[in-house]
């Protein structure tokens, strides 16, 4: 399994970007040699060259180009995961209890249900049927 650091996957999408090491380095905050050097590093573990180096400075090669395609689509699910966690937390917020004759109401009650869950898919839903006792819940 080959092992890649988050930082390195964002450089590459900052150099194609900037179109070139130096304007990537000064987005990213490390010196152009040591981000030139990781995406080099990343070229060989890869066994492609993601980058055609020119004098005015780079542009992603076809390899480069299918790897910024899935790359983005990586990164944006990754972010999205991240962003569901950060609002999960692991806390659960509360409880509602709702009492509906299932007999009557069950197909709105589903609707309803889907629609929140699409609505409000940060929301850990769960159902628990409650016994009745002479009309009564118990």
């Amino acid at each position: 399994m080959r092992r890649v650091q988050l930082i390195t996957l964002d450089c590459v999408l900052v150099v194609a970007e900037e179109g070139s090491f130096l304007g990537a380095s000064r987005r990213v905050g490390i010196h152009h040699s040591a981000l030139s050097r990781r995406i080099r590093d990343l070229e060989h573990s890869l066994g492609t060259v993601l980058f055609e180096r020119h004098a005015g400075g780079v542009r992603p090669t076809p390899a480069g180009m299918r790897l910024l395609h899935n790359l983005r689509r990586v990164l944006a699910d990754l972010d999205g995961t991240l962003a569901f966690a950060e609002t999960t937390g692991g806390a659960q917020a509360g409880g509602l209890f709702i009492d509906f004759d299932a007999s009557e109401h069950a197909i709105e009650f589903l609707h309803a249900v889907a629609e929140f869950v699409r609505s409000r898919p940060d929301v850990a839903l769960s159902f628990m049927e409650a016994k009745r006792t002479a009309g009564r819940l118990s």
